[in-house]
């Protein structure tokens, strides 16, 4: 077990309140993804809640301030740019609202930044802004990425699109959002594509279900209805523990290269 370390919700926070976190423990922990179809069985904020409820666990041993999801993010390539219930945001917007607010952070008093998304094309955007940002503040610890790069690959997480990688994540994440009961037929394309009909798409995905009267639309992978929370548990400790970790070393003295 690891001891739970004093955190608040940024936004909750009094100023003298946030004030005295800095002083303590200048951490900032920010999930961020976007609202995208995730099939008939996870939300279409799985992305984030996905990123947000790995960030709650790693707070609670890191301490320091949660700061709001970021919804309106960046969809880039994701395949579902045509889909109902879908989000997209240009990556100039993402970009511009990830650097701003990480420099009122740093100027704030924040010395170590976790951005952490859960969503694949984020790692444009991220990359983009952590190579404008380290050199202007090389004393500040800022770890950007998506949960799949940091596990690494022993134990590690894989990456498809509401299909059994991203539910097994939703069954040991958020429980409570899943309803894998939901994975039946019974929809049509008069009622499930924004402009009843199937839109041409250029996804990547050569899997991607675009039938709405499949159990699997909008997945793209192996069948949601194997996943079992089992699968990933392991990948998401190992998350939480790598960027603790980093964090903690950070914080007795040592710099980030």
């Amino acid at each position: 077990m690891h001891p739970h370390k004093l955190w608040r919700r940024y936004e909750e926070c009094r100023p003298d309140e946030l004030a005295a976190i800095v002083a303590e423990t200048p951490v900032a922990i920010w999930p961020m993804g976007l609202i995208e179809h995730h099939g008939w069985h996870l939300p279409v904020g799985f992305d984030t809640i996905k990123a947000q409820r790995i960030c709650l666990r790693l707070i609670e041993r890191t301490g320091g301030v949660l700061l709001p999801p970021l919804y309106w993010g960046w969809g880039g390539d994701g395949g579902h740019a045509d889909f109902k219930w879908t989000h997209y945001r240009k990556n100039d917007v993402s970009g511009s609202i990830i650097r701003e607010v990480c420099e009122q952070l740093v100027t704030f008093g924040f010395r170590s930044i976790v951005a952490l998304a859960g969503h694949g094309p984020y790692h444009e955007i991220l990359d983009e802004q952590l190579a404008y940002l380290r050199p202007r503040h090389p004393d500040v610890l800022f770890l950007f990425g998506l949960e799949i790069d940091i596990a690494g690959t022993e134990p590690g997480l894989k990456m498809d699109h509401a299909a059994i990688e991203e539910t097994s994540l939703g069954l040991e994440l958020l429980p409570d959002l899943v309803d894998l009961h939901a994975l039946k037929p019974g929809h049509n394309a008069a009622t499930e594509w924004p402009q009843t009909v199937t839109p041409p798409t250029s996804s990547p995905y050569p899997s991607l279900v675009l039938n709405p009267e499949s159990p699997l639309f909008s997945q793209a992978g192996q069948d949601a209805r194997l996943a079992r929370a089992d699968r990933v548990n392991a990948g998401v400790e190992r998350v939480i523990a790598i960027l603790a970790q980093q964090i903690e070393t950070f914080g007795n003295g040592t710099k980030h290269e």
